[in-house]
């Protein structure tokens, strides 16, 4: 349990402070974050309404110019089940699962469970521009 409080501590940080050493965010940003949370406000994977992340489907530091398409968004929660970890970035933040809304959709289909999600999307970690 206390490992579990501490990696959810750590997404917490690297969260807040996600700007640090990326290419400058563009001033519409902020607004756009929001506006795209007050649409979306809840975990596409889970259904969490707690401690959400508009998430970047292609990472803003390899992507910059989809900083701001919302097709390129999708709102994972940083919560208990950690779906912005592990599903959005396979549980490693140095890749990313450009299959996410994918997997969401099989969760809220039923189709998979959030366990089997899990593991498949760490299959599809990337670490580069492809």
């Amino acid at each position: 349990m206390m490992i579990k409080t501490i990696k959810r501590a750590i997404n917490y940080i690297k969260y807040k402070t996600r700007s640090l050493g990326l290419p400058k965010r563009s001033s519409k940003w902020r607004k756009l974050e929001k506006d795209f949370l007050e649409k979306n406000s809840f975990c596409a994977v889970c259904g969490s309404k707690q401690t959400l992340n508009v998430h970047h489907i292609k990472p803003f530091h390899l992507y910059p110019e989809l900083e701001l398409d919302v097709n390129n968004l999708i709102t994972l929660c940083m919560g208990k089940k950690e779906c912005h970890l592990l599903i959005g970035h396979g549980a490693d933040f140095k890749a990313y699962c450009n299959r996410v809304k994918k997997y969401a959709q099989e969760v809220q289909d039923n189709k998979k469970t959030l366990q089997e999600i899990y593991e498949i999307a760490k299959q599809c970690r990337k670490y580069e521009r492809s």
